[in-house]
């Protein structure tokens, strides 16, 4: 049964959290969804016993530099192994032109040549288009638009072992067309910034972003059966954090009939899907 590796959980400008992103694994399969903004990935890997040349397969969503950089680092250590002959097979990066383009030119300006010139020979941009499906390992994954009106941004929903389905929406709050698409879904991965009653010390809202107030209440009208909340702001106590957030997600689910399961994951965590 597949499970989710929660490598960070943090908004762009974490301190004490990484910033989201996680990957789903089923043994030797893997699939990492977006990278962070640094070398952070490294050590997330390490301290959740992944090693990142078993890595083959990454969707990069946008490219605001919380969620791509990170790319960066891991192109950084696996183009070493390749160059060395200690890498089995190739390294697909899957999203839109755009973000694939942006992550190709970094690498371009600060790789050695020697290690960039491992991009097309085991390294490979796979650009998809919305409602495109993509067989990633073995899971079927369907992109989607988001509809971001700040940068191009995808999400995707991947079709699971037990064909139970998870919908990755990205880190904005979810446009009409997008609660569609997660509709009924079994998992549903969004943003939330932070709780209701600290909006006006977060000001979610100004910076287009939700709270568990929304979040709760689509994920209940959706009918999600789970709800994967993150994208989160880091100035709450991390000791107290999750069990914040999950009291006003019951109180906002308050006398739901059959509400979704919330999980406010910290970094660290893995979830059985």
């Amino acid at each position: 049964m597949e499970q989710l590796y929660v490598l960070g959980t943090g908004n762009a400008t974490s301190v004490e959290a990484f910033n989201t992103c996680f990957l789903i694994r089923d043994g030797a399969e893997l699939f990492l969804t977006d990278t962070g903004g640094g070398n952070g990935l490294l050590k997330r890997l390490r301290d959740m016993d992944i090693a990142p040349e078993d890595i083959h397969h990454v969707f990069l969503s946008h490219a605001h530099m919380d969620h791509c950089l990170g790319a960066l680092w891991l192109i950084r250590v696996l183009s070493v192994k390749m160059q060395a002959g200690h890498y089995n097979g190739t390294l697909s990066f899957y999203g839109h032109r755009e973000v694939l383009d942006t992550v190709d030119a970094m690498c371009n300006m600060m790789l050695r040549p020697k290690f960039y010139r491992m991009i097309g020979k085991y390294i490979f941009f796979e650009a998809v288009q919305p409602g495109e499906t993509r067989q990633i390992a073995s899971w079927p994954v369907t992109f989607f638009d988001i509809g971001s009106k700040k940068t191009l941004q995808y999400g995707y929903t991947l079709r699971l072992h037990s064909d139970r389905t998870l919908v990755f929406a990205g880190d904005e709050p979810l446009k009409p067309h997008t609660a569609e698409i997660g509709r009924n879904t079994d998992w549903l991965l969004r943003e939330v910034l932070c709780c209701h009653a600290d909006e006006g010390q977060f000001h979610a809202y100004e910076k287009k972003h939700a709270t568990m107030k929304e979040a709760c209440m689509e994920s209940a009208d959706m009918q999600v059966k789970n709800a994967v909340l993150w994208h989160l702001e880091d100035r709450t106590d991390k000791k107290i954090r999750k069990g914040k957030y999950l009291a006003e997600a019951n109180q906002w689910l308050s006398g739901v009939p059959e509400p979704p399961v919330v999980h406010v994951p910290d970094d660290g965590d893995i979830l059985t899907l």
